[in-house]
């Protein structure tokens, strides 16, 4: 900031005194026939000196304006360089993790399909055994209820047997026969004690 105010200073004092010589040399007005060499040599002169006061009141400001924003302007750039640096470490840092987020989601889809595909065989083998078990239960079922029916069947069959040789007898046997029959059954009766 300093070194502005010196060169804004040092611009307006080179401004005024240009300004005075401008004044000055219209002012006389009286000039010699042909060309006025004394007045062109003055004003290069003037001009020249001019020159000189500007680049030895400019040089160093200048040279330290043009110093200090190419240093600005270096470090600017190294900067931006370095963060552009970042920017991309962080980018295939992101990249790497997308990279391992879609392979651990295909490892988790794996798993599960794995772990799915496990289920559905537990649960077939399950039904398989339930299945197993209901025909086994159902065929000792009907097996029991054919031998029930069988039994059924047989003490029917008996009774049905001993009600026809009975209606069979009652219609053969006579009475002797049957006096014949009760002293039998009371003798066998009487000797199996």
């Amino acid at each position: 900031m300093k070194g502005w105010k010196t060169t804004l200073t040092a611009v307006v004092a080179v401004s005024f005194g240009v300004a005075t010589a401008a004044f000055a040399s219209a002012a006389g007005g009286h000039e010699a026939a042909g060309l006025p060499w004394k007045d062109f040599f003055l004003r290069l002169m003037n001009f020249a000196i001019m020159v000189a006061i500007l680049i030895k009141l400019l040089k160093k400001p200048v040279a330290n304006f043009f110093s200090s924003r190419r240093e600005n302007i270096q470090r600017l750039l190294t900067e931006l360089e370095e963060k552009k640096k970042e920017m991309e470490a962080k980018a295939a840092e992101y990249q790497a993790k997308l990279a391992a987020l879609d392979q651990e989601t295909e490892q988790i889809l794996a798993e599960y399909i794995q772990e799915g595909e496990a289920e559905k065989q537990k649960i077939i083998e399950a039904a398989e055994k339930e299945a197993h078990y209901i025909k086994e239960q159902a065929r000792f079922a009907i097996q029991q209820e054919i031998k029930a029916a069988k039994e059924s069947l047989q003490e029917e069959i008996a009774e049905l047997s001993v009600n026809a040789a009975e209606d069979l007898l009652k219609k053969s046997i006579r009475p002797e026969d049957q006096d014949r029959l009760i002293d039998e059954f009371i003798t066998k009766a009487v000797e199996a004690k």
